[in-house]
């Protein structure tokens, strides 16, 4: 498929200067966000007139110049697929204590998951055992296709403490809002101002397809355009472009957890290896909590080490999403508010997790006389505020 990219920068630009969010133009324009956001990453050829009558009204662009760029059509090569290495590479940081058996029956219940036909699954499943080569010992090899792009033995991760990701992040919400950060935070709008090579693409054919129940198997995916000028932070417009207010929060954590990668793990190959040799291969996926949650999955209890390059970039954009979200001292100043103390001590360690999900969700009055709680003021899910309560220590066990 041809793309379109010389039309998609220019009209992307005018979204920007109009200072629209891909959800608030693409309703003005009375069409889909993910219809927008392919048509800004050059996918679909220009629109039809209207369309682009519309365009020019609702950005205050130059008509004429707006046609005259439809009329272009510069082609140019689209982003390629990623083929079966992200889905392994996703699997890597659940798999990779387990025995050969369990990662076998872990693949399998994975497969058995996804909505696919008998032929298709069996394809597949000889795609990732080809993949798991047990040439590493117990490690799970993530040599894919030849190479691992991202997840490569030789491109290691910079070691980041927890001070060290508080810093990015804040570095990032300096950077788009400065002193004064808007609670909850848009993460779109972190996305659209904070590098233009960081293009947010909303997309309904992303790798391993659906589950049974229909919903997608993946959710987020980071990776190089083709040409390696600029990385690409797709989301599955299921996600996106829900109703539900815990879709909606689920989307803003797989876009912070995505840029996360975006900003500090991609350059990290760019400036290894040759963009243009290993800009098909370089990727990261979020895969649904569906898919993870599957009875087949049977992880150790308990804390686990992070001994590995991929597990430790996971984290790495776990903590950083929560501390773009969740600033700290936003977080502790409306706790402070809520609870009328700096912090809770549960005596009995049993319920900490019970007592900071009752915190997450306890309802108070803000200082602009608003009834709210801590997970409707920061937009996100009663788990994730509740996980962002206990590391910040405003809930602890005595």
């Amino acid at each position: 498929m041809a793309a379109y990219t010389a039309f998609g920068d220019f009209i992307r630009g005018e979204r920007d200067r109009s200072n629209l969010g891909l959800r608030e133009a693409s309703r003005a324009l009375g069409i889909s966000p993910s219809y927008l956001s392919r048509l800004e990453a050059g996918e679909f050829r220009p629109p039809s007139g209207p369309v682009l009558q519309r365009m020019a009204q609702v950005y205050g662009a130059d008509v004429r110049k707006l046609l005259d760029k439809a009329g272009a059509r510069q082609h140019e090569m689209m982003a390629a697929d990623v083929g079966v290495a992200p889905a392994l590479q996703a699997f890597y940081r659940l798999a990779y204590d387990q025995s050969p058996e369990m990662q076998e029956k872990m693949l399998e219940g994975a497969l058995g998951a996804l909505d696919l036909s008998e032929e298709e699954r069996r394809k597949l499943m000889a795609q990732l055992r080809a993949a798991l080569s047990r040439t590493h010992g117990n490690d799970l090899p993530r040599r894919a296709s030849g190479d691992d792009g991202l997840f490569a033995f030789d491109i290691a991760p910079r070691f980041l403490s927890l001070a060290r990701i508080r810093d990015l992040a804040q570095s990032v919400l300096r950077k788009v809002f400065g002193s004064v950060i808007p609670i909850p935070v848009s993460v779109e709008t972190i996305i659209r101002r904070f590098d233009r090579n960081i293009l947010l693409i909303v997309h309904d054919e992303m790798q391993w397809g659906r589950l049974h129940d229909g919903s997608p198997a993946v959710l987020g995916l980071s990776r190089w355009s083709r040409d390696g000028e600029r990385r690409e932070l797709l989301i599955h417009r299921d996600l996106f472009e829900a109703d539900s207010c815990a879709s909606r929060r689920r989307a803003n954590f797989t876009l912070a957890h995505e840029l996360c990668h975006c900003i500090e793990h991609l350059p990290l190959v760019q400036r290894r290896h040759s963009k243009a040799a290993l800009a098909r291969k370089i990727a990261s996926v979020s895969l649904s909590p569906q898919l993870l949650g599957q009875p087949w999955f049977n992880r150790k209890r308990g804390p686990r080490k992070l001994s590995t390059r991929e597990d430790f970039r996971e984290w790495q954009a776990n903590q950083f999403a929560a501390e773009l979200l969740m600033p700290a001292s936003n977080v502790a100043s409306a706790f402070a508010q809520m609870a009328g103390s700096l912090s809770v001590v549960v005596e009995d360690v049993a319920t900490i997790n019970e007592v900071a999900d009752g915190m997450a969700r306890t309802h108070f009055e803000d200082e602009f006389g608003k009834i709210t709680s801590l997970v409707d003021r920061f937009d996100v899910n009663p788990q994730a505020m509740a996980i962002r309560l206990k590391a910040l220590g405003l809930v602890s066990a005595s």
